[in-house]
């Protein structure tokens, strides 16, 4: 605390052992990378689970429809299993399950064979949010792949899984934020799949 001091002793400091830990925990803890072309589209989010398991979001290289609505149900509130911000496949499956479905972009997602998988889905509005965050990668490596679709720059809306309590729907602008609209307006849909 003073002015004075007076060396005792050395001790050499090892910050090696917590850099290798950091390199490791940074490079070797995913097997996958987002950008990285994977079981019929391109990772754009990566994340593990409590028990150290990854998993991971993957993106369409083609858009399925550049005008479609919710839902042909347009005022009939389906409640909370299509409401979620985060689980678009459980909105998807809500969204179809609803009396009188008949079409919807969700079915458009849900049908969808697109490079051989047949488990896309109709991304919630976080997970369209994920997916514009890292446009800049995706669309990078898009406009490597023939006859592939990148994602525009702004001033499109995709169609969001998510129901808002209001009996709207939310869709994704891509200049960054969600919007409120009924289910009669058609924008566009790009389907997702996760592992």
């Amino acid at each position: 605390g003073g002015n004075s001091y007076s060396v005792t002793g050395f001790t050499e400091l090892l910050s090696v052992p917590y850099a290798m830990h950091s390199a490791n925990a940074l490079s070797g803890a995913y097997n996958h990378y987002k950008g990285e072309v994977y079981n019929g589209g391109i990772i754009f989010h990566l994340w593990k689970d409590a028990q150290n398991i990854e998993h991971g979001l993957i993106v369409d290289t083609l858009e399925l429809s550049t005008a479609e609505y919710y839902s042909n149900i347009q005022t009939v509130l389906i409640g909370t299993t299509a409401q979620s911000s985060w689980n678009g496949l459980g909105n998807s499956n809500a969204i179809i399950g609803q009396v009188g479905h008949t079409n919807s972009a969700a079915l458009l997602c849900l049908n969808s064979t697109n490079n051989g998988q047949s488990d896309w889905y109709l991304p919630a509005i976080d997970e369209l949010f994920l997916l514009w965050h890292n446009r800049f990668i995706i669309n990078k490596v898009l406009s490597t792949i023939p006859n592939a679709s990148e994602l525009p720059v702004n001033f499109y809306q995709y169609v969001s899984s998510t129901e808002i309590p209001n009996n709207n729907a939310c869709y994704f602008s891509f200049e960054g934020y969600g919007l409120d609209y009924g289910k009669y307006a058609q924008f566009r849909v790009r389907a997702v799949r996760s592992f």
